[in-house]
Order: structure tokens, then C-alpha cells, then sequence
């Protein structure tokens, strides 16, 4: 990420899917096989295409809300999304927390569902980060 005082000019943001977790090996199983193919698609990649322009600096606790476009890069397949974003500055840390609804079917993403569990066709895809100087 390249960040000026007042604007992210750019972003890359992968999250390694095959570390994904819910705390249920069977559920664990059938996320990283049938549905996400994980071994085929391990990662998940969102990238900024507009610079992001942040206003003023917030006061320290105080929470801002953005949007964020850019390409998102899931199972293979990329699209155009736009993410809000939420973000808190706390001293030199900004923690931001988004949301996006995806329909799975666009990304080549099997429906989920399974045995007793039955689930539409979309879903909400979330995220947090934790952003601090390196």
C-alpha cells in the first residue's frame, strides 16, 4: 500500500484461502475442496484501481467511512468491486474493517450448499486489516 497524508494511491491486498478456518474440520474440508478448489485458487487478491482519498487526518478513535474501488481477484476470476470501508486510526495503527456481497456463481464458485445445509447463491464476503508503518 503507498500512502500520502491525505490519499492511498495505491493497494494490493492476497489472503492465502487455504488458511482459512472455522473451527470445523468437516466444514474446513469442504471449504478448501468442492467449494473454493483452493489447491487450484490459494489466494484471493483485492487491488485498488482508483486512488482512495482520505479527507483530513481523524482524530485519534474516531471512525471514518470510505469507499474503495478496485478489482477482486477470487477463485480465479476477477471483477470489479467496490468495497466500504470502515477505518479507526488508534496512534500509528489504522484498523479497517469491510464488506462486499458477492454472488458465487460470478467468481465460478459451486453453491455451497451440502448435505443437510442449504444456502443460496450469494453471500458476504468480510474482511479486517490492521495497517501500521513498517
Amino acid at each position: 500500500m503507498k500512502l500520502t497524508a491525505t490519499s492511498v494511491a495505491s493497494a494490493t491486498f492476497t489472503v492465502d484461502m487455504t488458511s482459512m478456518s472455522s473451527g470445523q474440520s468437516l466444514r474446513d474440508q469442504q471449504f478448501q475442496g468442492r467449494i473454493m478448489d483452493t489447491a487450484d485458487f490459494p489466494t484471493a487478491t483485492f487491488t485498488l484501481t482508483s486512488p482512495l482519498d482520505l479527507g483530513t487526518v481523524p482524530k485519534d478513535g474516531a471512525l471514518k467511512t470510505y469507499s474503495a474501488k478496485g478489482t477482486l481477484q477470487l477463485h480465479g476470476t476477477t471483477k470489479r468491486v467496490t468495497f466500504t470501508l470502515t477505518a479507526r486510526r488508534t496512534g500509528n495503527v489504522i484498523g479497517v474493517q469491510g464488506d462486499e456481497p458477492i454472488t458465487f456463481s460470478d467468481y465460478g464458485i459451486n453453491n455451497p450448499s451440502g448435505g443437510p445445509a442449504s444456502v443460496g447463491d450469494s453471500g458476504q464476503l468480510e474482511f479486517v486489516l490492521q495497517l501500521q508503518p513498517s
